[in-house]
């Protein structure tokens, strides 16, 4: 058996993913690698960050899903500190293509894949790029929260998150691009989510944007809210930002909050459009809820760019049912999927 490290040379890569000592970190939701396989024997172990680790509760462990040939063989928390998967045990050689997805959000548990095993004749290569590149910045919503539990009244976990199902993937999917999802549960521009109207200035996105990320646990030691993320290894053709329902969960207690979150919302896209100049930018929300809006239509009037447009996705209703906490279900982000898909083909 010999052991091949997955990186840029033998996979292609998801989303703000690391590597480092022949380990993949698989970090935010959505992230992970796809490759094509040759051989007969491929074996790969998936392990935890310490500090997750130590932390021991299942809800902050980091959730995987394994794809060959599209079909998923395998999805599931992983619980120690790292487990082993035979992934194709064949007599005879075969080719095929192998997905690894991250469907947990990264501010509470990072996901580590070490070197695969394989045959002494076995190979492996990236599959090829897709003529298009999407990356999505938003909340729960994008990260897919509870819509694999249909229980309105569950807490957070990280098994019922499933960003394979959230409207991003579908529209990726839709769209035949590949994709990098830049989202966490509860996260806003002004303040993150509140049920007392007291601003939360703990969840707040812009200032990780430009870099790896936000998360409790660590790379060998090093935060990756400490790590600056390259975008030259992503250069995204759209841009796909689907925030401020949960800044509404204060502006509802401040309605002067409003101004606020147009001017910084203003300022947040300035920051995406410097590190990303030939970006399609859609400005989107809608489907949660829709009050902020009209402030999101007036920032993007105010910035005068011909590349940024503004979407608004069909509300849920609950004819479509619910996830857990009142969020999207699988139907619902399959709707606003097709309807971004949609959007985007006119843009495009």
């Amino acid at each position: 058996m010999k052991k091949i490290p997955l990186d840029k040379s033998s996979a292609k890569l998801f989303g703000r993913t690391i590597t480092k000592n022949d380990i993949l970190r698989l970090t935010l939701s959505g992230t992970g690698c796809e490759f094509i396989f040759k051989g007969c024997k491929l074996s790969l172990t998936i392990g935890v960050d310490n500090d997750c680790y130590t932390d021991g509760k299942r809800c902050n462990m980091p959730r995987i899903a394994i794809l060959c040939n599209e079909r998923i063989i395998i999805k599931k928390v992983i619980e120690e500190r790292a487990e082993k998967f035979e992934i194709v045990n064949s007599d005879t050689p075969v080719t095929n293509t192998i997905r690894i997805v991250k469907l947990s959000e990264g501010a509470f548990s990072i996901a580590e894949i070490h070197s695969l095993e394989t045959d002494d004749n076995a190979s492996v290569s990236p599959t090829e790029n897709k003529h298009l590149k999407i990356e999505f910045i938003g909340d729960s919503i994008t990260c897919g929260y509870g819509v694999d539990d249909s229980n309105m009244q569950s807490d957070f976990s990280c098994e019922a998150e499933n960003a394979m199902k959230s409207y991003a993937y579908v529209a990726s999917k839709l769209l035949d691009a590949d994709y990098s999802l830049f989202s966490y549960s509860g996260y806003g521009i002004i303040s993150g989510y509140t049920d007392d109207g007291i601003r939360n200035t703990r969840e707040l996105l812009p200032p990780w944007y430009e870099t790896c990320g936000f998360s409790y646990s660590s790379v060998d030691g090093d935060k990756l809210q400490d790590i600056p993320w390259n975008f030259n290894d992503f250069q995204p053709d759209i841009i796909v930002i689907n925030l401020g329902t949960n800044d509404n969960s204060f502006c509802t207690f401040h309605n002067e909050a409003y101004k606020e979150f147009e001017d910084s919302y203003y300022d947040f896209i300035k920051v995406v459009r410097k590190n990303n100049p030939n970006a399609i930018i859609i400005c989107s929300l809608g489907i949660m809820l829709t009050e902020p809006f009209l402030y999101i239509e007036k920032a993007v009037k105010r910035l005068d760019d011909a590349r940024i447009s503004i979407f608004r996705y069909s509300t849920q209703d609950g004819l479509l049912g619910y996830g857990s906490n009142w969020h999207p279900s699988e139907d619902t982000h399959l709707r606003a999927g097709e309807e971004l898909a949609r959007f985007i083909k006119t843009l495009l």
